[in-house]
């Protein structure tokens, strides 16, 4: 921290940043901490994004370079359009990739075709010369980017998961929103006598439970229990504090917590269960109120709260799980390189931040880019959640390296909830899993440190 910010504070000596793609041309622009990757002002920049949010940075490129021409292009089609451009070696500068057409951002790693971008995290802040972007960022969610050890994608935004309830329900019976797990327990019991079923998930995805499953874990015995997850340690999942987890979730199933008809709910039906009150507790993401906005009923008080501890003395007391998301690349043989660094470094800029969350209702990874807007109980809750986390946030990537394995810890932890096995025999199983990915020489591994 200490070199980062000496370098900062001597005018950024152009070694640091010599891993950006930039064809400059001889005797361009110098380094300087009001231009960092030296973009040549003239040069046009070509952005193409899977949602307009992606394009937000264009003014405030515009305005520091006048004489560049900024096009953003606006596709659903990414894969259709961008593949082939990739490979003759002519994509566009900056690329937003999310969607059912997103690009493989590691398949794009594999064909060498993405920028490193450490040196933008060394470089000043847009708002701030003298902080770095990478303190201007939320602590903790980079790794999701990072292959290899080199950041190859910037996840833009951030999913905050927990659980949901409505602030009018609560009010109207008097309830608290438990600090432990006992007095979840005794919260649900009381949900149950008057006729609320206490605690529903999307039985058809249970990877919702499993992922409410991961955070007590993580909570409990801190972060090294998912960074052996994800790095498949041997007996990683049958780690005490998994075992604690799960037993937990199974004591909701034993003392009929669960909402009736949950095994058979998908996502949008348990949802609606609970925005007609007929469940308390819901574990999802903060996309839950973008997409039920329509059906949510007024005054409701959407609001998340994060999964309390077991005991007292949990490893991660203001622990949440979050999921960066919405991957930015920058193009390794685009003709604006440095300019396309440079774009990712204005989007990182508590303007375009506000103006992101404004318009589409989600967090960023921008420290405080949330801050002073007029939003909603539940993004108001989930962006609570994600400041107080600070660097206990949690976070796990296995599910997105090995989407298969992914499916088949969630398929059996829905079983499990379902009665059909005991603890001991659901962590056996899930780690047979996980040894069978890791025994697989045809599939590719990843690390986290």
């Amino acid at each position: 921290m200490l070199k980062r910010r000496t370098v900062l504070q001597g005018a950024l000596a152009g070694a640091l940043l010599s891993g950006c793609s930039s064809n400059e041309p001889s005797g361009g622009p110098a380094r300087t901490a009001d231009n960092p990757f030296a973009v040549s002002g003239d040069l046009p920049l070509e952005v193409m994004v899977s949602e307009e949010y992606g394009g937000f940075a264009a003014p405030q490129y515009r305005r520091k370079f006048a004489q560049a021409t900024v096009s953003v292009t606006p596709t659903k089609q990414l894969r259709d359009l961008l593949q082939s451009r990739f490979a003759a070696g002519s994509p566009p500068d900056v690329v937003l990739s999310t969607g059912e057409k997103a690009l493989s951002v590691s398949r794009l790693v594999a064909d060498g075709h993405l920028t490193d971008l450490g040196p933008l995290l060394s470089a000043p802040s847009w708002d701030n010369p003298g902080v770095a972007v990478e303190d201007a960022m939320l602590p903790g969610l980079l790794d999701s980017g990072r292959y290899d050890g080199t950041l190859r994608a910037l996840n833009y935004l951030v999913d905050v998961y927990g659980l949901w309830y409505s602030a009018r329900l609560f009010q109207q019976h008097g309830w608290d929103v438990p600090r432990t797990w006992p007095e979840l327990l005794a919260l649900g019991a009381e949900m149950k006598a008057v006729g609320v079923g206490p605690f529903t998930y999307a039985g058809m995805h249970p990877y919702y439970v499993l992922e409410a499953v991961l955070t007590l874990a993580a909570k409990t015995g801190g972060h090294d229990v998912v960074k052996r997850i994800d790095n498949l340690e041997d007996g990683a999942w049958k780690d005490q504090s998994v075992t604690r987890a799960i037993t937990a979730f199974g004591e909701l199933t034993r003392r009929g917590l669960i909402a009736t008809g949950s095994t058979n709910l998908d996502h949008t039906g348990s949802q609606t269960l609970l925005m007609r009150s007929k469940a308390g507790l819901l574990p999802c993401g903060n996309w839950l109120e973008n997409e039920m906005k329509s059906v949510i009923p007024p005054n409701f008080g959407l609001t998340m709260f994060g999964l309390p501890p077991l005991d007292g003395s949990p490893a991660l007391p203001r622990g949440v799980h979050v999921a960066p998301t919405a991957p930015l690349v920058v193009a390794a043989k685009g003709k604006n390189g440095s300019g396309g660094v440079e774009y990712l470094r204005a989007m990182l800029s508590k303007e375009v931040a506000a103006q992101v969350t404004a318009e589409t209702n989600r967090l960023t990874v921008v420290r405080g880019g949330a801050d002073g807007q007029e939003i909603g109980t539940a993004l108001r809750s989930a962006r609570d959640l994600l400041s107080a986390a600070g660097d206990q946030a949690i976070t796990w990537y296995f599910a997105d390296w090995y989407p298969a394995f992914g499916k088949t810890a969630g398929e059996l932890t829905g079983q499990f909830l379902a009665g059909a096995f005991r603890v001991d025999e659901w962590a056996a199983r899930v780690q047979a899993a996980a040894d069978r990915i890791k025994q697989d020489r045809n599939i590719t591994k990843y690390h986290r440190d």
